[in-house]
């Protein structure tokens, strides 16, 4: 009798420990969650980085149009610098037909953060006529209500 309740408890324990890691496992960082573009605009952008280095961008329009542009890959940080590649763009046109298209680019190039109170600010390089040009954008943190 004993020997059968301990064959059921090491069973039901090899069980419980083969669960797959979860969301809530894998690493988080400074950047790990939602933020809002600042100062709101009838065009937002919002930017959800998950764990695991998933990254998302989404551009919306607010208003009488109902279309967005979904941007998604992958992010790393070192230090103060962030690295973005997104690998897949989705529109949706006013209509509601949704475009995918597979792509390969950097998001922030050169682009280097900080946070302070709830605010994300990432200055990088964008290429306006071809010439390099200094650009920051500043994204209130959305935090969740449980």
């Amino acid at each position: 009798m004993l020997n059968t309740l301990v064959v059921i408890i090491l069973v039901t324990l090899s069980f419980s420990s083969c669960k797959k890691p979860g969301k809530d496992l894998l690493p988080k960082d400074a950047l790990t969650g939602a933020w809002e573009e600042l100062p709101t605009q009838p065009t937002s952008r919002t930017l959800i980085f998950e764990p695991g280095g998933k990254f998302t961008s989404k551009l919306k329009m607010k208003g009488t149009y109902d279309w967005f542009i979904l941007a998604s890959g992958t992010y790393a940080i070192d230090a103060d610098n962030i690295f973005v590649t997104i690998t897949e763009v989705q529109e949706r046109d006013a209509f509601g037909k949704i475009t995918k298209s597979p792509v390969n680019f950097s998001y922030f190039d050169k682009g280097k953060f900080n946070i302070k109170d709830f605010v994300l600010t990432i200055d990088y390089k964008t290429y306006p006529a071809d010439s390099p040009m200094d650009t920051q954008a500043k994204f209130n943190k959305i935090l969740p209500i449980d």
